[in-house]
């Protein structure tokens, strides 16, 4: 088996690599359900790290449920180990950013508002005025138990009245819009990034400090290019995978059905 790449003037601290590395291999089946992982001596000098390191990395494992240690027998693979979303589809569907089967994703709801003291470019990408009011809906995303991503959408508080005080249809912003409001958007511009997870990040997504988010943020458009909502969803970079499905046009290729 050949070592494995550790980049040790990276930023990213080696424990975490390793973790990550760990968790990869686990997926592709390299160790069966409830197979006995190498020993930590094995681990360690495979990844050519200290065991104190090596420990690191099996304690946020376990931590996220994709493995366990048995008292005097080793760590095993779980049967059934913590989600991870592999390509998910990035296409308009029905409203939605992320088309999420066959993949159940509940959402819960954080918080749901007015709000008018916000950051100004939610008002620029709104096209309001700083003294409009503004429904403000943050929800937690979670497969299996396991947090997945924190979404926050704005949207005018003139095209959805009361729409602070109504639960939403469930739990999912689109249905709501287009059930309740009869608004949907024909036209969506989002743009897509890497950032750090903040302290409170860590603490909704119950992933460690450091760890890759993927920021997904964008406006949604009526026919007329009005805007319908503003949003940005932080997905954590060690439990999805989506993926692009691009297709030829005139101007190059789109991402598109």
């Amino acid at each position: 088996m050949l070592k494995a790449a550790i980049d040790r003037n990276s930023p990213i601290p080696i424990y975490y690599q390793i973790e990550t590395d760990l968790k990869k291999r686990i997926i592709r089946r390299e160790w069966d359900k409830n197979q006995q992982l190498p020993t930590e001596i094995e681990l360690a000098k495979h990844y050519n790290v200290s065991r104190i390191t090596l420990r690191q990395a099996l304690a946020e494992l376990e931590k996220d449920g994709v493995i366990s240690k048995q008292r005097g027998k080793g760590t095993f693979i779980n049967s059934d180990p913590a989600p991870y979303v592999n390509n998910l589809s990035y296409t308009l569907i029905s409203g939605d950013r992320i088309k999420q089967q066959p993949y159940s994703i509940a959402a819960t709801v954080l918080e749901q508002m007015i709000v008018t003291d916000i950051f100004p470019d939610v008002y620029e990408h709104l096209e309001l005025k700083p003294d409009d009011r503004i429904v403000y809906i943050k929800r937690l995303f979670v497969l299996n138990g396991k947090p997945l991503a924190v979404g926050r959408s704005w949207i005018s508080a003139k095209i959805v009245p009361d729409l602070e005080n109504t639960p939403l249809i469930n739990n999912s912003l689109s249905q709501t819009l287009q059930r309740k409001y009869r608004l949907h958007a024909n036209l969506v511009e989002d743009f897509m990034e890497v950032v750090r997870s903040t302290q409170s990040e860590c603490n909704l997504l119950k992933c460690a400090y450091d760890t890759p988010l993927i920021l997904i943020k964008g406006t949604s458009f009526f026919d007329d290019n009005q805007p319908l909502e503003y949003s940005n969803t932080l997905w954590a970079g060690d439990s999805v995978r989506f993926r692009f499905t691009m297709h030829d046009a005139d101007d190059g290729f789109i991402i598109g059905p």
